[in-house]
C-alpha cells in the first residue's frame, strides 16, 4: 500500500514540477499534427470496406469495363418555349471541348437508352422515321424488282435509323451529330445529356475537381438561355456524399466539443477550468487528427464519426478527473497531495477501462476488412492521446495557469441532487423494478428481431434534398416511363432466352425481363414478316456485280450486311446474335460481351421494388439465389460486402465480450460482477434496438458497432461503481454524478450527428444515444435496484 502512494505522490510531484517543460512539450506536438490535421480528408466510397484486391471489388471493376459508359454524368436541362434544345445542346458541346478531360457525350443510340431505362423507344421521332421508311421500303419491294437506287437508299436510311449512329457519322453535318447527343423528354420539357470521362467516378480527387466544373459550364449555359439546369449520377452522387459526410465530419466534430465544454461547465460552475478542458479537448482531437493523417492519409465510411467517439469517450476522462479532484482540494487544499490523492483513487479503473475500450475496438481487426481495421486504429489512438491529454495535461494546466477550482453554489445543488438519488431509487426500488424489468425485456425481444433481419440497405449518406437527388426525381416525373433500378443481367447464348425469363420471372421478385430481341421486336414488328421482305433483296445485294457498284457508289454500308443477316436468320435470337460482328464495338458491348471464353447476352432485369429501400438488395438477391451471381454491377457486390459484414461481425462481438469479462474478472478478483455487467450491457443494446424497431430504425453495417462500442464504454461506469461500492460507498454519489456526466458527454458527442445532412450518420447517432441512455440505467438505477432488491431478499430469507 505504502508503494502505491508513494507512486501516485511521486506522479504528482512530477506534474507540478516539470509543468512548464510539458506544456511546451504538448505544444510543440500540438502545432506539428495540428498542421497534419488541416490535410485530413474522407472517403465516403462504400467499396473501401472491403481489400482493394478482393474477389468481390476485381469482379465488379471487370463488370464494370464490360458495361462501357458506366461511368456516365447526366445534365439535365429544363427548358421553356424560347428556346431549341439543338442550341443549348450545341453550345453545351462546344464549352465541353474545352475540357481536357472530357471524353465524349453518349449518344442516344440503343446503348444509351438500353442502359439506362430512360425512354420507351416506340415514343421517339427516330422510330416514327423507322416506321415510314419501312413503309416506303416495303412498297418498293413490291414493285418490279429492278436496279434501283432509290431502293438501296431506302434500305440504307431505315437501317441506319434503327441503330441510330450511323446516318448522323456519313452526314457529316455537326447539326445531325449534336442531335445524337440528347434525349427530350415526351413532354418536351426536359432535355438530358450524357458525358463520360478519362477518370472514374470512384476517383475522389478528380470527382471533386471535375463536377464543379462542369457545374460553372452549366452556370453560363443558365444565363445564356435563361433556363434551369442540374447534375446527376454517379460522379454527382459521389462528389455530393464525399462532401456531405466531409462537412459533417466538421460540423460534428465541433459541435461535440461545443457541447461537451457546455455541459462541463453546467456540471462544475467553474468557468476557467471548462476553459482549460476545452483547450483539452482542441489539443486532443488535433492530434488525434494528425495521426490518422500520417497513418491513413483519410477516413472512410465507417472511421468518419470517429471523432465523436473518441471526444465522447476522452472527456470521460477529464470529468472523472476532475469530480475527484475538485473534491480533494477542497479536503485538503495543497494541489500536490489532493492530486496524489485524486489518481489514488481513479488512476487505476481509468486505465483499465481504456484498456478495455481499446480492445474492444481491436478485435474489429479479427474481420478481415480494411475499414473496420482502420477504425480499430484510429479509435485505439484517439483513445491513447485523450487519456494522456486529459489524465495528465489538463492537471498541468490547471497548476501552471494557477487556477483555483471552486465549488459553484450551483455544483453544490447538483451534488445534493446527486447525493439524494441513491436513497431515492432505494426507496423505491421495487416500483422501478416492476416497470423497468418487463418494459426492457419487451423491448429486448424486438431488439433481436431487428439484428436477425439486419438490412443490406442503409440510408444514404447524401440529403434527400441535395441536388442529384432531385434532379433524379426531376427526371424521373418528365420521362415517366423510366427506372433507375434496372440490372444487366449475363444469359449466355446457347440458353435458351424465353426460359430464362420465365425462370426470372418465376422468383417472385423481377418486374420484367428485356433483351435485344424485345427491343427489336418491339420497334420493328414480327421478324418472321421483316425476313420474308428482306430476303429478295438479300439476293440482290450478295450478287457481285451489285455489290462492286455499290462500293462504287459508297452505298454498301453495315445496313445492307444487316439486311443479309436478317434474311439468313431463323428467327429474331439468331438475327441479333448474327447483327452482333456488325455492331459497332463500343454498341456491341451493351448487347453481348466475352467472359471466360464463353458469350453472353446481356439481359435487361427491373426488380419489382427498389433495390435501396426497405431491405431491397437483401430480398432481390436471396430470392435469386444462385441466379444471383449473373447479375452485374454494384447491387451485387453491395449484397456481397453486406452479407460478409453480417457473417463477420459475430467475430469481434465474441472476442469484445470474452475480453471485457476477462479483464474485469482479473480486475475484480470476481465472476459475478463481469457477468452482471456484461449482461447489463447486452440488454441496453438490445433493447435500443427494440427501440430503434419501432422507430424503423434497422439494424445496418453501422449501427451494429452499437454492441462492441457500449461494450467498451459502459464497462467503464461499471468499473467505477465497482470500486467505489467496495472501497467507500459514502462517495457512492460522487461516482454516480462522474458516471451520470460522462454518459451523457459521450451522448452529445453522438447526438451532434443529428445536426448532419446523411440519415446514415443521424441514425448510428441516436442508436447509440440510446443505448448510452440504457447503459445509464444499469449501470446507476438498476444497480442499485438490483441490490436493494438482493437486501431485502435476504432479510426476508432471515
Amino acid at each position: 500500500m505504502r508503494e502505491k502512494k508513494d507512486f501516485f505522490l511521486e506522479l504528482a510531484n512530477f506534474i507540478t514540477q516539470n509543468a512548464y517543460y510539458i506544456i511546451a512539450v504538448v505544444l510543440v506536438f500540438t502545432i506539428f499534427f495540428g498542421f497534419f490535421s488541416t490535410r485530413l480528408k474522407v472517403n465516403s466510397d462504400l467499396l473501401k470496406i472491403l481489400p482493394q484486391d478482393s474477389e468481390v471489388i476485381v469482379e465488379l471493376l471487370e463488370e464494370q469495363a464490360f458495361l462501357e459508359g458506366s461511368d456516365v454524368m447526366v445534365a439535365a436541362f429544363f427548358l421553356n418555349d424560347n428556346v431549341q434544345p439543338s442550341q443549348i445542346a450545341s453550345t453545351f458541346y462546344d464549352l465541353m471541348q474545352k475540357e481536357p478531360t472530357f471524353l465524349s457525350f453518349v449518344q442516344t443510340d440503343l446503348s444509351f437508352l438500353f442502359s439506362y431505362g430512360i425512354i420507351n423507344l416506340s415514343q421517339t421521332d427516330l422510330i416514327y422515321t423507322m416506321y415510314e421508311n419501312l413503309q416506303s421500303f416495303g412498297s418498293l419491294l413490291s414493285r418490279n424488282f429492278t436496279y434501283d437506287f432509290k431502293l438501296f437508299e431506302k434500305a440504307d436510311n431505315f437501317l441506319e435509323d434503327i441503330y441510330g449512329l450511323e446516318n448522323f457519322l456519313q452526314t457529316g453535318k455537326n447539326n445531325d451529330l449534336i442531335s445524337s447527343y440528347y434525349t427530350l423528354s415526351p413532354d418536351g420539357k426536359v432535355m438530358i445529356m450524357g458525358l463520360t470521362f478519362n477518370k472514374a467516378s470512384s476517383d475522389l480527387d478528380y470527382v471533386n475537381y471535375i463536377v464543379p466544373k462542369i457545374d460553372s459550364i452549366l452556370t453560363e449555359i443558365e444565363k445564356t438561355f435563361n433556363i434551369k439546369t442540374g447534375l446527376t449520377n454517379s460522379y454527382v452522387t459521389g462528389y455530393e456524399s464525399n462532401r456531405t459526410v466531409m462537412e459533417d465530419f466538421k460540423i460534428t466534430t465541433t459541435l461535440s466539443i461545443i457541447f461537451i465544454t457546455i455541459l462541463f461547465a453546467f456540471a462544475f460552475g467553474n468557468f476557467t477550468s471548462s476553459i482549460i478542458v476545452l483547450l483539452g479537448l482542441i489539443i486532443s482531437t488535433f492530434l488525434t487528427m494528425g495521426l490518422i493523417t500520417l497513418t491513413f492519409g483519410e477516413l472512410n465510411i465507417v472511421t468518419s464519426f470517429v471523432m465523436a467517439i473518441t471526444l465522447g469517450l476522452g472527456i470521460a476522462y477529464g470529468i472523472h478527473v476532475m469530480t475527484r479532484f475538485s473534491k480533494e482540494i477542497e479536503d485538503d487544499g495543497n494541489f500536490t497531495t489532493a492530486l496524489a490523492s485524486t489518481y489514488k483513487g481513479i488512476l487505476l479503473p481509468l486505465f483499465f477501462g481504456m484498456i478495455t475500450t481499446v480492445i474492444v475496438f481491436l478485435t474489429l481487426f479479427f474481420m478481415g476488412l480494411p475499414a473496420f481495421k482502420e477504425l480499430a486504429i484510429v479509435s485505439s489512438m484517439g483513445l491513447l492521446v485523450f487519456f494522456f491529454i486529459m489524465i495528465f495535461f489538463v492537471p498541468t494546466l490547471i497548476y501552471a495557469l494557477k487556477v483555483k477550482i471552486k465549488i459553484s453554489p450551483f455544483t453544490v445543488k447538483i451534488d445534493d441532487a446527486f447525493k439524494k438519488i441513491p436513497h431515492f431509487i432505494s426507496k423505491n426500488s421495487k416500483m422501478i423494478f416492476i416497470i423497468v424489468v418487463p418494459a426492457v425485456s419487451i423491448f429486448s425481444v424486438l431488439g433481436l428481431v431487428n439484428y436477425s433481419n439486419f438490412s443490406y440497405t442503409p440510408p444514404g449518406l447524401i440529403s434527400s434534398n441535395s441536388e442529384s437527388v432531385k434532379v433524379g426525381e426531376q427526371i424521373l416525373d418528365h420521362f415517366g416511363n423510366i427506372s433507375f433500378d434496372t440490372l444487366q443481367y449475363l444469359m449466355r447464348v446457347d440458353e435458351d432466352i424465353e426460359t430464362v425469363k420465365k425462370e426470372l420471372l418465376n422468383t417472385g421478385v423481377v418486374e420484367s425481363v428485356n433483351s435485344l430481341p424485345d427491343i427489336i421486336q418491339e420497334n420493328l414488328g414480327e421478324f418472321s414478316k421483316i425476313k420474308t421482305q428482306l430476303e429478295g433483296l438479300s439476293q440482290v445485294i450478295n450478287n457481285p456485280i451489285i455489290i462492286s457498284v455499290l462500293k462504287k457508289n459508297n452505298l454498301y454500308s453495315d445496313s445492307l450486311k444487316l439486311i443479309d443477316a436478317a434474311a439468313r436468320s431463323s428467327d429474331l435470337y439468331h438475327f441479333t446474335l448474327n447483327i452482333m460482328d456488325i455492331f459497332p464495338e463500343d454498341l456491341r458491348g451493351n448487347f453481348l460481351i466475352e467472359k471466360d471464353g464463353q458469350k453472353y447476352l446481356i439481359l435487361e432485369v427491373t426488380p419489382k421494388f427498389s433495390l435501396w429501400s426497405n431491405n431491397g438488395i437483401k430480398i432481390f438477391f436471396d430470392a435469386l439465389g444462385e441466379k444471383g451471381e449473373n447479375i452485374l454491377g454494384l447491387p451485387k457486390a453491395t449484397y456481397k460486402i453486406m452479407e460478409m459484414i453480417r457473417k463477420r461481425f459475430y467475430i469481434p462481438l465474441f472476442l469484445s465480450f470474452i475480453s471485457i469479462w476477462g479483464i474485469t474478472a482479473i480486475v475484480r478478483k470476481n465472476v459475478l460482477q463481469p457477468s452482471e455487467a456484461m449482461l447489463s450491457l447486452i440488454i441496453s443494446v438490445l433493447a435500443t434496438f427494440g427501440v430503434s424497431y419501432l422507430l424503423g430504425i434497422k439494424a445496418t453495417f453501422v449501427t451494429v458497432l452499437t454492441f462492441p462500442l457500449i461494450f467498451g464504454i459502459g464497462i467503464d461506469g461499471f468499473l467505477h461503481i465497482y470500486h467505489t461500492f467496495s472501497t467507500n460507498k459514502t462517495n457512492f454519489w460522487n461516482i454516480l454524478k462522474s458516471i451520470t456526466f460522462s454518459l451523457s458527454t459521450t451522448t452529445l458527442s453522438f447526438l451532434s450527428f443529428q445536426f448532419s445532412r446523411g440519415e446514415l450518420l443521424k441514425e448510428f447517432s441516436l442508436t447509440m444515444s440510446m443505448s448510452l441512455g440504457f447503459t445509464w440505467l444499469f449501470t446507476t438505477v438498476m444497480f442499485i435496484v438490483n441490490r436493494e432488491m438482493l437486501r431485502k431478499f435476504w432479510k426476508r430469507k432471515k
